[in-house]
């Protein structure tokens, strides 16, 4: 069992995961090692060392990162974790990750974390679930609904060998899991915090990968291809003014409702 912890410039935080992680593997009561991936030889590298944790450099960017800690490790089934979310609930986030794949009812799980407090997710309800539920349907129910979480795990043979350098890592590996993984679940998950947020609006990158693997796979034709910069422009442009300040609650799910449903129309106008 390997977990993988990417934490480049997370000194401040690092120690503590790794020691969470550390813990969750105690819980499970197999074989384990942490595997910290950080830029360089700085003082994160320290602090993962001294908490127990083995220690791998790599080039920038996330999906360099989880690809050099995928090929350092050696377990059969190998988690990934932020260097720096703290989860305070129980069963650590590890073994609640692990706990599925080991019980033979998933073989790929990714972290399903309830945000707290309300933050806009046009990532989410502007991009992900209305051009992801179009071109592959069956991948909406696996995700969950923090499709963007960088706390999953799988089996080693899922992991791919290539992966985009940068934030489109995780995307990257969720088509990937949807092809290759039988059994790709999402894990509820709470009581957590990180430091950063997401960020409120999806890129184009993310989009021209979206496109890419989708006309690779068959699941969209080049005139589809072709009007989905379009929609992705009409969408982003009207859902940023759709939410302004919002800042109540309940507002915040009034103005997610109404982001993916004009999403929806603009997809319909456009022919897809």
């Amino acid at each position: 069992m390997s977990v993988v912890v990417t934490a480049h410039g997370q000194d401040s935080t690092v120690g503590v995961v790794v020691e969470d992680a550390l813990r969750g593997l105690e819980e499970l009561g197999v074989p384990g090692e942490v595997v910290v991936v950080v830029g360089r030889a700085d003082r994160t590298a320290q602090v993962a060392l001294t908490s127990g944790a083995s220690v791998v450099e790599s080039r920038p960017g996330r999906g360099a990162a989880v690809l050099a800690g995928v090929a350092a490790s050696r377990g059969d089934v190998v988690c990934l974790l932020d260097g720096d979310v703290r989860y305070f609930g129980e069963p650590p986030l590890v073994p609640l990750l692990v706990e599925p794949i080991l019980g033979g009812l998933a073989d790929a799980c990714v972290s399903d974390l309830y945000w707290r407090p309300p933050h806009p997710r046009l990532w989410l309800h502007g991009f992900f679930a209305p051009l992801i539920g179009r071109l592959y349907p069956e991948l909406l129910p696996k995700a969950g609904s923090t499709p963007w979480s960088g706390q999953r795990a799988a089996l080693r043979a899922l992991w791919p060998a290539e992966l985009p350098d940068g934030a489109t890592a995780d995307l990257a590996l969720l088509l990937h899991w949807n092809r290759e993984a039988a059994l790709l679940r999402p894990v509820l998950a709470d009581d957590w915090t990180a430091p950063r947020k997401p960020g409120l609006a999806p890129a184009r990158a993310e989009l021209d990968l979206v496109v890419a693997d989708a006309l690779a796979h068959g699941r969209i034709d080049e005139t589809g291809a072709k009007a989905l910069p379009d929609w992705f422009d009409a969408v982003q442009a009207s859902a940023l003014e759709r939410w302004g300040d919002v800042v109540d609650p309940l507002d915040f799910a009034v103005a997610e409702r109404d982001v993916l449903e004009g999403a929806l129309r603009e997809l319909r106008a456009h022919g897809l």
